[in-house]
């Protein structure tokens, strides 16, 4: 153990505010090895959750605007819901679980549980804006509550396992959109889809909150609700704006850019963003394992390459099964820098990963918003084989940045 654990485990009651809500910081390698992997269980259980629930919205968005009538420019207004939702519930979930910790907050499920059949309800283009807002603050909130468990659970087992948590988030947005497209094809209403999968993942999430970890002892319970990024955290905080980018061309222009530029069929073309998630799905859970024998460093390097290599192949041979080929590459190159950079963070910040995890979580939602509109832009300018010179760029920055993640 540390000096600085056994520092924290041996302070005298006098100098332990009440309000802390739980033991030392090496106190979570001393849990029994069933409790861990209990927590570790349980933990995957929410990231599957929050990414089920978010997928279950995505997969109906048509069916929502339809019933409303709304215009493309209409749904595009009652979408800044979700991005004002993010940029408000990021540095509040940051303050929050400061003061209370990442067990009491991650209650927050329960917001983002009920807001989803909350947007079935919404009669006018306002109302489901509202709604979205609430969905999105839910959604932060319960996102860095999950990922500060995360890190204590790596703390808590002294090993990486941040990976496979994510790969959870990612199965979990899988099957939310299959139980979508099953839904649409039985003719299910959005109601009665949004209700009951909201009962569904409410109670799962219930269940796993019985076996989350207690958070670690804090030396004060007071301080800001809502934390904005330090100086300390912007070049973790970059890295997450370039992966997020990244994700966010991936999500937006990565089937356009196989239809337009890559010549393949409109199915071709949605087959891409499959085989990106799959991608994504199979880095995260080597990750970790990969993460245990190197540093952080290194693991992004790598990634970027690999990353950079599938992108250089899209632009340099532009057909359909280098296409899907150059997509899988992508999928596993950017799939693990955002859990590495979070197991970073908290590494960084033992005492308030939850601070840290918030500010560069804020910062990184902001490539993930504005990378599409950059990218529509330079396309209306220079063409869409040429604007994707943007991602084969940010691998440069992600690599230049990658020395910032070293321990």
């Amino acid at each position: 153990m540390s000096r600085e654990h056994k520092t924290e485990g041996s302070a005298r009651p006098s100098e332990v505010n009440a309000t802390d809500i739980g033991p030392a910081v090496g106190a979570l390698t001393d849990l029994p090895v069933v409790r861990k992997r209990a927590a570790r269980i349980a933990i995957g259980g929410v990231f599957f959750v929050n990414g089920a629930a978010f997928a279950t919205w995505a997969a109906r968005v048509p069916a929502v605007r339809d019933s409303l009538g709304l215009s493309p420019g209409a749904l595009s207004v009652a979408l800044t819901g979700l991005a004002a939702g993010a940029f408000v519930g990021l540095p509040l979930a940051g303050g929050l679980v400061a003061r209370w910790g990442s067990r009491r907050v991650l209650v927050g499920a329960a917001l983002y549980l009920a807001a989803l059949p909350l947007i079935t309800l919404a009669p006018r283009l306002l109302h489901l804006t509202a709604a979205l807002l609430v969905f999105a603050i839910g959604n932060s909130i319960l996102d860095v509550a999950m990922n500060t468990q995360g890190a204590l659970a790596e703390r808590a087992c002294g090993r990486p396992i941040m990976g496979g948590l994510h790969a959870m988030f990612s199965l979990g947005g899988v099957l939310g959109a299959a139980t979508g497209g099953l839904a649409v094809n039985a003719g299910v209403g959005v109601g009665t889809h949004f209700l009951a999968t909201a009962v569904a993942l409410s109670i799962a999430c219930a269940c796993a909150a019985a076996f989350l970890l207690p958070d670690v002892r804090r030396d004060r319970a007071s301080g800001p609700l809502i934390t904005l990024p330090t100086r300390r955290v912007w070049a973790p905080g970059l890295i997450a704006f370039c992966a997020l980018m990244g994700e966010g061309l991936m999500n937006d222009w990565g089937a356009l850019y196989l239809n337009d530029v890559a010549g393949t069929s409109a199915w071709t073309a949605a087959l891409g963003f499959s085989v990106f998630s799959g991608g994504m799905v199979t880095g995260r859970l080597a990750a970790d394992h990969i993460r245990a024998r190197t540093g952080h460093d290194r693991v992004l390097r790598g990634c970027v390459l690999v990353a950079a290599g599938g992108a250089g192949l899209a632009i340099a041979l532009p057909a359909p099964w280098t296409g899907l080929l150059a997509y899988a590459l992508i999928g596993l190159g950017l799939s693990a820098v955002i859990p590495m950079t979070f197991s970073h963070t908290a590494e960084r910040s033992p005492q308030q990963p939850a601070t840290a995890i918030a500010a560069v979580s804020t910062v990184g939602y902001v490539g993930f918003l504005v990378g599409p509109p950059i990218m529509g832009a330079l396309a209306e300018w220079a063409g869409l084989h040429t604007a994707m010179l943007v991602f084969p760029f940010l691998m440069c920055v992600l690599f230049v940045l990658a020395p910032s993640l070293r321990r």
